[in-house]
């Protein structure tokens, strides 16, 4: 275990009983003491700062949303099929995770002001995404869309950052859930408008290209007002060798021997091992809207679905951070995976119903509005409620950003790259997908929709299977970790104490 790893955890007092189960004195053992560590004091970040953190997410899951809700008209007047749109979304994620450890690293050694990284995020992303509303080939679109995600990867894990320096511990979840409940409300308005407004002629201009040009002007709004609204946040005191900037070939050779040391941490790898097959599923979900179509949907009753898994999803996601902090407070290191495991049992069978269970076709508005407001209340509490949090307590404050930066990177990436592949391969190849131009709105190719719905409830329902199991994994890992933490935290922190008294 790497020596430098610290954290500092809130305490969670344990009324005394007589006689204690062996559960209760192994649950007490897995929890802090006063005497390891002091109690913590409770504070969480600062309403305008958290007003632009959510800005800037809305801004994210904006964008995440806009090519899915505009597949069908894409597909009409560029001509490209459905490995096409899986390349596109694989090209943008690829490079999105390959830069995020990059802003991270300027974040964390205070190369860059973690403002000016949000700022410059926001507006390089809104002018790509107005140059793309005007592009009308494949190839350009490719490149524009990976330097798409080089903008977008400046803005999650450092907002992550912000928040886990900024908020105690057992309130981790409660903002957390803040921010992503942004992500999902930006999300919302992106589904609901562009696909709405993507097949039809605005202003003697395709729609598609007039949601691509709104959502660019907006973006750089964003910038904007983080520009002048916002203030630095006062980081954490970093390590000697985090604020060392040396030549670059030392600055690499140090990232690179932090970034091995994070695979010392058991918690980390389970964390990326769970990422991968739980992400998976979310990679292929921006389908819906398609698949809603395909059953003969017109594009408001189709769009209303795909929005309102995204605003339930935001209730969802504040029940989740204060479900997990509360069985976080009661069951220590396990309340936060029990949480995860709960939510993702939950889930499986909702999408199960919603694209295999129910056939194309035969399932009604209402039956599939009832499914989707269950899930997004009850099926999408790990990343405020667990994921977050943990990967926040695994580590020293001076490598929050980083840390979740390069998780993102490895489970993003290769979730991304299967599941675009796979969707693509299973419905086309396996179950007979054909991406025909349907002529007119509202009209069905129920033989289209029962491939797609077959492909998607094998991409989501088997993976997450096996997410479930690795949350499980962290019942055996995150007290282990978190106790080498606090014994590694010791001796550092009465070196310090002696630096400070010989001073």
């Amino acid at each position: 275990m790497s020596s430098h790893i610290t954290s500092v955890v809130e305490v969670t007092v344990i009324d005394e009983v007589d006689s204690p189960s062996r559960e209760a004195q192994r649950a007490v053992a897995e929890k802090p003491s006063a005497e390891e560590t002091p109690a913590e004091e409770e504070y969480q970040t600062g309403s305008l700062t958290l007003l632009m953190l959510c800005a800037v997410s809305a801004l994210e899951g904006a964008d995440t949303a806009l090519l899915p809700s505009c597949q069908m008209a894409l597909a009409n007047d560029i001509d490209i099929n459905l490995t096409s749109l899986a390349i596109l979304g694989t090209v943008q994620t690829v490079m999105t995770n390959l830069a995020a450890p990059f802003w991270g690293i300027l974040a964390d050694r205070k190369i860059c002001e973690r403002r000016t990284i949000l700022v410059l995020g926001s507006l390089g992303q809104g002018l790509v995404t107005i140059a793309l509303a005007w592009i009308t080939g494949m190839m350009p679109m490719v490149f524009l869309r990976g330097l798409n995600g080089v903008f977008l990867a400046s803005l999650r894990p450092i907002c992550n950052g912000i928040v886990a320096d900024t908020t105690s511990d057992h309130r981790r979840g409660k903002i957390f859930g803040r921010v992503q409940c942004a992500w999902l409300f930006g999300m919302f308005v992106s589904q609901l408008a562009a696909g709405n407004m993507a097949r039809k002629e605005i202003l003697g201009f395709q729609g598609w290209r007039v949601a691509y040009v709104i959502s660019g002007v907006i973006a750089l709004v964003v910038g904007w007002l983080v520009r002048i609204l916002m203030t630095e946040p006062k980081g954490t005191d970093s390590e000697a060798e985090n604020l060392h900037h040396g030549s670059p070939l030392r600055v690499f050779a140090q990232e690179i021997r932090r970034m091995l040391s994070f695979f010392t941490i058991p918690t980390f790898c389970i964390m990326i091992m769970q990422g991968i097959f739980g992400t998976i599923p979310w990679s292929v979900m921006g389908n819906s809207m398609l698949y809603f179509q395909l059953t003969g949907m017109d594009d408001g009753h189709a769009s209303v679905l795909t929005s309102e898994g995204t605003v339930t999803g935001m209730f969802g996601n504040l029940l989740g951070g204060m479900v997990a902090d509360a069985l976080a407070r009661r069951f220590g290191y396990h309340g936060r995976p029990l949480s995860a495991q709960i939510t993702v049992a939950i889930g499986i069978p909702m999408i199960y119903l919603q694209f295999y269970g129910i056939p194309a076709g035969a399932g009604s508005f209402g039956i599939y509005f009832a499914l989707i407001a269950g899930f997004g209340i009850l099926g999408a509490w790990a990343q405020s409620g667990t994921n977050f949090p943990i990967l926040s307590d695994i580590v020293p404050p001076a490598d929050r950003s980083k840390v979740m930066a390069w998780e993102g990177a490895f489970e993003n990436s290769i979730a991304t790259a299967l599941g675009n592949i796979l969707i693509a391969f299973l419905a086309e190849t396996c179950f007979g997908f054909k991406f025909g131009k349907v002529k007119a709105e509202g009209e069905a190719d129920l033989p289209a929709a029962s491939a797609l719905g077959q492909a998607m409830t094998l991409t989501i329902c088997v993976p997450w299977c096996i997410c479930f199991l690795a949350y499980g994994l962290l019942h055996w890992s995150y007290p282990r970790d978190m106790k080498r933490a606090r014994q590694n935290a010791k001796p550092a922190s009465k070196t310090a104490e002696e630096k400070t008294n010989v001073v």
